[in-house]
């Protein structure tokens, strides 16, 4: 095939392929416009149908409504005309044999409400629905709660707007058909003349100087500007390959007396590269010195990492030895671990010996959480853990994907109390962070050591609390046994101030204190004569004068104990008043301590809310606007407000759990 015929051929299937294109464009366009047009033109058709159906509906003539849907429905365009209920029942249709019936044809998206007008095209067809909305007008027919009345189906034919654009389409087709005869027919007659000539020239020229005439030079004068330029570049290119081909045999000469004088230089050059491969070695040796020092350098960085999280294990050891609260230990073990190791999430299940399960865990950005129950992810793992008890490497697979998206892998250990597993550790990373290493799991179940130590002793701490309470509660039943009116008081006393110490943000040995106050707030009273205390008429100012000595009995009753300075301090204080004119010291304000003045507003609400020898227990809505009114005068307004809060995030179940189930019933 000859480079007329290939150009030739190249221009029209570019002109037969841009044309082609164009039309295709265009006659898609124009469809589209069509359809656009159709679509818009059925939805203002099923707007006016919407409008006429809300006016009839509104006047109350809703047997028009079928007339509408007929009179509409009965164009030649109008395929399918009907109102379906918002569960697919026909309504009202133009076909009045399929009322009351459900298509079978109806797309399950229609039903769905999305928000969204649903229309669906099938050539020249448009399937449109429109939702009528529940309005305030509507709402003496129709339920209020309801969002839809019905859905509007139109089904209209839009054959009619194609026929224009049928009458394009074959005009574009026709000059597409007349462009591919007429451009190749130009393109040649034109080719032969202002290229194919001039070239056959050059042709001739060229294969005279391959037959070694270097003085012969080509005609390209009437093949345009282009093809001249080209003639007169060849033509003084020959010119300079001639100039430059004497100039060459000059310098071979010149070149072969030269040759003797390159021979001793050879032996420099042989010289010169034993040289350079020396350099080379030496540069090996310094690659290998700096590789080995930055190889050390690597090293210094892991042991200074070492150091550090053995510093980090020493202040976590010193930590756990000053807490003594099993949930707060685990806290401060998972939150420590995740800083020692950079873990994304850590996580700490334990079962006490009473059986009860806590786990806790940490996860990087949001804090420490506690979860109900054990990971389920990882349930499998902990009980190979269980069987074993050795760490193990979990793989990603095991734990699956974690909240923020990509899969996971981790370390888990056990956590041992004499020689029995009761829990485990486990430490989590995103699949995108370096993987955990041997050396990191020997780290944790060190950790893991330390952590068992201070639960244990947390533990410990707890059963001896626990036995305390039950001593000190025995001694406080032993007290309030002679008096049915106060039996109870203390415990009841103890569980509303724990709550509302929890609301005002007390710390752990705050609340501590207040619960050992709150058991023994009244235990001066057992140096009080029983006909004082259960005096059911109005005591005189020497009887109530020995009420009022109780907190400084109590104070020397608790004097020996060790570590109850606290307690006792809010023990002697827990009647002073606010505006300073309380007993036994007249104290005011923030001289009263705040642990004071939570057991005041507790003690003063349990009192109104039981029977006593002088009176029948008040109703709780008495009670409370009781201690609201003395707020600022008796009682610090800030702990009445806190205790007001919890009474109403709590209620009743606050109160029955303290023991109010009787005041509460009446």
């Amino acid at each position: 095939m000859t480079i007329k015929t290939r150009i030739v051929a190249i221009i029209a299937l570019t002109v037969i392929l841009t044309v082609g294109t164009t039309t295709a464009v265009v006659i898609e366009m124009q469809k589209r416009r069509i359809a656009a047009a159709g679509l818009k033109e059925t939805g203002f058709l099923c707007s006016l149908i919407e409008r006429a159906t809300e006016s009839t509906m509104s006047e109350g003539r809703t047997g028009d409504v079928q007339k509408i849907i007929e009179a509409v429905g009965g164009s030649r365009e109008i395929l399918k005309l009907r109102i379906l209920s918002p569960d697919g029942r026909v309504l009202k249709s133009a076909n009045r044999s399929e009322i009351g019936s459900k298509p079978p044809d109806l797309p399950p998206s229609v039903l769905a409400d999305s928000g969204k007008t649903p229309a669906f095209t099938h050539g020249t067809v448009v399937d449109y629905f429109r939702r009528i909305p529940n309005r305030k007008a509507c709402y003496s027919c129709h339920d209020s709660h309801e969002k839809t009345l019905g859905i509007i189906e139109l089904s209209h034919d839009n054959s009619r707007n194609y026929g224009e654009f049928i009458s394009l389409e074959q005009l574009l087709f026709f000059f597409c058909f007349a462009m591919v005869l007429i451009v190749p027919l130009t393109m040649s007659a034109l080719f032969s003349r202002l290229v194919t000539r001039p070239l056959k020239s050059l042709v001739s020229a060229l294969r005279e100087v391959e037959g070694g005439n270097l003085n012969t030079s080509a005609a390209l004068d009437g093949g345009g500007k282009e093809l001249g330029e080209l003639g007169k570049s060849f033509n003084k290119m020959i010119g300079q390959v001639n100039n430059l081909y004497k100039k060459n045999m000059i310098k071979e000469r010149q070149l072969a007396s030269m040759r003797v004088e390159l021979e001793h230089k050879t032996k420099v050059e042989e010289l010169n590269l034993r040289f350079e491969s020396n350099i080379r070695d030496l540069e090996a040796a310094n690659e290998a010195i700096s590789a080995l020092s930055h190889e050390v350098n690597s090293k210094n960085i892991e042991l200074e990492r070492a150091v550090d999280r053995l510093k980090k294990i020493n202040e976590l050891g010193q930590t756990l030895s000053s807490v003594v609260e099993t949930e707060e230990v685990m806290k401060i073990i998972v939150q420590l671990t995740s800083d020692i190791l950079n873990a994304e999430r850590v996580s700490m299940h334990l079962k006490n010996t009473a059986g009860s399960e806590i786990t806790v865990r940490h996860v990087k950005g949001r804090g420490v959480e506690c979860l109900s129950g054990f990971l389920p992810d990882a349930e499998q793992y902990y009980s190979d853990l269980l069987n074993q008890n050795k760490p193990v490497f979990i793989p990603a697979r095991v734990l699956g994907k974690s909240q923020d998206g990509p899969k996971t892998c981790g370390i888990a250990v056990p956590l041992e109390v004499k020689g029995h597993v009761v829990g485990a550790m486990i430490l989590e990373n995103d699949s995108d962070r370096p993987s955990f290493k041997k050396d990191e799991l020997e780290i944790l179940t060190t950790i893991s050591n330390q952590a068992m130590v201070a639960i244990e002793n947390a533990w410990l701490y707890e059963s001896v609390k626990k036995n305390y309470f039950a001593t000190i509660q025995s001694l406080v039943n032993a007290l309030e046994a002679s008096d049915r009116f106060t039996k109870g008081h203390s415990e009841r006393v103890r569980i509303l101030s724990m709550e509302l110490g929890k609301q005002l943000g007390l710390e752990f040995r705050d609340l501590e204190q207040l619960e050992h106050a709150a058991i023994l707030h009244d235990i001066g009273k057992i140096g009080i004569d029983n006909f004082v205390l259960q005096k059911q008429g109005k005591l005189t100012s020497r009887e109530y004068g020995l009420v009022k000595t109780h907190p400084l009995i109590g104070d020397e009753i608790l004097g020996p104990i060790e570590n109850l300075e606290d307690v006792r301090k809010t023990i002697i204080q827990h009647h002073e008043r606010y505006d300073g004119t309380g007993y036994p010291y007249g104290l005011k304000g923030d001289e009263i301590t705040l642990k004071s003045r939570i057991l005041s507003v507790v003690d003063t609400f349990d009192a109104m809310m039981t029977d006593r020898p002088y009176r029948k227990a008040l109703d709780i809505t008495l009670v409370t606007n009781e201690l609201k009114a003395n707020a600022g005068t008796q009682f610090d307004p800030l702990v009445v407000q806190a205790f007001m809060e919890i009474l109403e995030a709590g209620g009743d179940r606050l109160l029955s759990d303290a023991g109010y189930n009787a005041m509460l019933s009446i």
